[in-house]
């Protein structure tokens, strides 16, 4: 007879196994409080842009975007290199170019812009977010597991929920969890065959 597990039994585990459950279930201490990770902004990206020059950079990304959602990536990546040659400190931009550039196949490009977006970001959640999770996207694409899976656990310390699900699904400890629960639930509910 299995005895069902009660809360009673959650003080019985050692230390070292909710260290192993902590592991698996929040890889590498990524945190899941969205409000904390929107207030762990450092700084921003446009902290150190003249506010007549942000509201023109905003604008013209505004234009950018409009061309990428009507299918018009060549003229989207135009505008945001525009805005780049305009500030190149203007992290957002990066971003955008390189969801653009991905769409059209110019891995390479993405993954430059991904590296300015990180570099320029200054910090700022709302473009850490996004960047690290389109990298480690390119890079599950490319075949490097690993560093994606590192990308996913950033992109989720800064609030991405795609980001976090996916770190937790590439987490290797998750991974060997799962396929150990699943060999002992199909050990426990397997019936022994009746001999004929």
């Amino acid at each position: 007879m299995i005895k069902k597990p009660t809360l009673n039994d959650i003080d019985q585990i050692s230390e070292h196994d909710r260290q192993v459950l902590d592991r698996v279930f929040n890889p590498e201490g990524v945190p899941f409080n969205p409000e904390a990770a929107a207030t762990a902004k450092e700084g921003s990206y446009t902290d150190n842009i003249p506010a007549e020059l942000l509201s023109k950079l905003k604008q013209m990304e505004v234009e950018a975007v409009k061309f990428a959602e009507n299918g018009n990536l060549d003229e989207a990546i135009k505008k945001l290199s525009e805005i780049l040659d305009e500030n190149p400190q203007y992290s957002s931009a990066y971003n955008n170019r390189a969801q653009a550039r991905r769409l059209t196949q110019d891995t390479s490009g993405a993954l430059e812009d991904l590296e300015k977006a990180i570099e320029t970001a200054n910090g700022d959640s709302s473009v850490l977010k996004q960047a690290y999770t389109q990298r480690a996207i390119i890079k599950k694409a490319k075949g490097d597991q690993e560093g994606a899976r590192l990308d996913f656990e950033k992109g989720a310390h800064y609030g991405n929920t795609i980001a976090r699900d996916a770190a937790v699904r590439e987490n290797p400890y998750a991974k060997l969890c799962n396929a150990m629960v699943m060999e002992a639930m199909k050990n426990l509910y397997q019936q022994p065959s009746e001999e004929k």
